[in-house]
């Protein structure tokens, strides 16, 4: 698996996690629910962060970078809300279907138009680490991340 074939995973996945919660009745299920949303999609924005869009920047150019990186900022400012209300239902779900909007427009907008233009122009050697290294990286990463993201939400 590139890393390529990774994000287009983590896609599906984030999907998957949004169909599963709006299947959901159980609060207690909602809550966990909402955690492994903010989990995943922490993970896959650190992934990009870190090692696409620096190489991406370079090969497909700053502005579609700029947005993408914009739409991570309001993902994240969404998935600390989401933390924030998970022990209030009705206003987690609002704020899970914006998130869901936001999040379907990034992978619409990257799918069509970045991760084509990256497969073609870069190499692994370029992004400087495996895809298997970049997973477990991040991963650590992601801690650190849902860490300040779960102390956002208790301010």
């Amino acid at each position: 698996m590139d890393v390529i074939d990774l994000l287009i995973q983590q896609h599906r996945e984030a999907d998957a996690l949004f169909e599963a919660f709006r299947n959901t009745q159980d609060d207690a299920s909602k809550k966990e629910l909402c955690i492994q949303l903010a989990e995943a999609l922490t993970l896959h924005a650190t992934i990009e962060e870190r090692w696409i869009y620096p190489v991406a920047r370079r090969v497909i150019g700053e502005d579609k970078i700029q947005h993408s990186e914009e739409e991570h900022g309001e993902m994240k400012r969404l998935i600390a809300d989401m933390l924030r209300s998970r022990n209030d239902m009705n206003a987690v779900g609002g704020i899970v279907n914006e998130l869901e909007r936001v999040v379907k427009s990034h992978v619409t907008d990257e799918e069509q138009n970045v991760l084509p233009q990256f497969g073609q122009k870069v190499t692994e050697q370029e992004i400087g680490m495996s895809c298997k290294d970049i997973v477990r990286t991040a991963s650590d990463v992601r801690k650190e991340e849902m860490s300040k993201l779960q102390g956002e939400a208790s301010i």
